[in-house]
């Protein structure tokens, strides 16, 4: 089933944590803009965006702006590490920058420059969709720093855009080992391992991302994939329609709730949720089967004509 995100790692180039920081993601294409915030530990996620390419941008006091182009209109997920420059302008030091100062991310401190080289050239080539491309210089980054997680884990997301489940699941695993706190890492690794058909595996790895970022959209409905697959139907209802909450554009998780809706009986509400999957995702993974199953139901629900 779909999953779509879009992860970021920021530090500046004196080694610190870029927290605090605000990134803005906008799209002329589909009129949509939004926002968020780093987090303490620099890091921030947009979850659940529709298929498009988005203008990234981020400004922080006594920072050098920055601007990117992502786009993610044919791929599923992206990551970057972004490290933000200084700003050496004598008035821009003068102004105190966001965040609390003095944070050390040691763990990015210890990634050498050469290691660190290799990955961006891997993301460079995973946004210049050419994922075959981007292993080489991951498996690289990898063999120049061994602890390198973020590596470990594109690396692994590379093989999951190619259809290798199976060898993206150790490689996903050792992410989350090197980096306990990588919620994405958790949540690919939950990805892999429902196609893999290890649901509860699956369900271990998507909780452990949850308890990390309670409010991701994709977390929620991968759990919900993972639960219904395990025939915990009950469970899997309640984190499919947080996922809608979270995110209602989020198409697959429709499919669920329509599902569950069957279950229950309730033809008019599976319709509902249908139709709305086949408005969002009208040439999506599931539209052959839901388009199908909207004509059960509507010659279903036709009254029936006295004779």
């Amino acid at each position: 089933m779909d999953d779509l995100a879009m992860s970021r790692d920021q530090g500046n180039d004196t080694g610190q944590v870029a927290d605090h920081i605000i990134i803005r993601l906008r799209s002329d294409m589909i009129a949509f803009q939004t926002e968020t915030q780093t987090d303490i530990q620099g890091k921030f996620d947009f979850d659940g965006l529709p298929l498009s390419t988005y203008h990234l941008t981020i400004e922080g006091q006594g920072l050098r702006s920055f601007e990117r182009v992502i786009d993610i209109s044919m791929s599923k997920m992206a990551y970057e590490l972004i490290t933000l420059r200084l700003d050496k302008d004598p008035d821009a030091k003068a102004v105190p920058p966001e965040g609390p100062k003095g944070t050390i991310n040691a763990r990015a401190a210890q990634i050498p420059p050469s290691a660190h080289k290799e990955f961006d050239l891997g993301e460079a080539r995973m946004q210049a969709q050419d994922v075959p491309g981007s292993i080489e210089h991951f498996q690289k980054a990898i063999a120049l720093y061994g602890s390198y997680a973020e590596a470990y884990q594109l690396l692994g997301v590379a093989h999951l855009e190619l259809g290798k489940a199976v060898e993206a699941e150790p490689e996903l695993q050792k992410a989350v080992e090197l980096e306990p706190k990588l919620a994405t890492a958790y949540f690919a690794l939950g990805v892999c391992r429902n196609q893999l058909a290890k649901y509860p595996e699956a369900e271990v790895a998507l909780a452990h991302g949850l308890e990390l970022e309670p409010n991701s959209a994709d977390g929620h409905y991968h759990i919900a994939e993972a639960y219904w697959n395990l025939g915990r139907f009950d469970d899997s209802e309640p984190h499919a329609r947080k996922a809608l909450a979270l995110n209602p554009d989020m198409a697959p998780a429709h499919v669920l709730v329509g599902n569950s809706m069957l279950r229950k009986r309730d033809a008019p509400g599976a319709l509902k949720e249908f139709k709305e999957y086949l408005r969002l995702a009208p040439r999506g993974e599931f539209a052959p089967a839901t388009s199908a199953a909207v004509e059960r139901l509507e010659k279903g629900l036709q009254p029936v004509k006295p004779k």
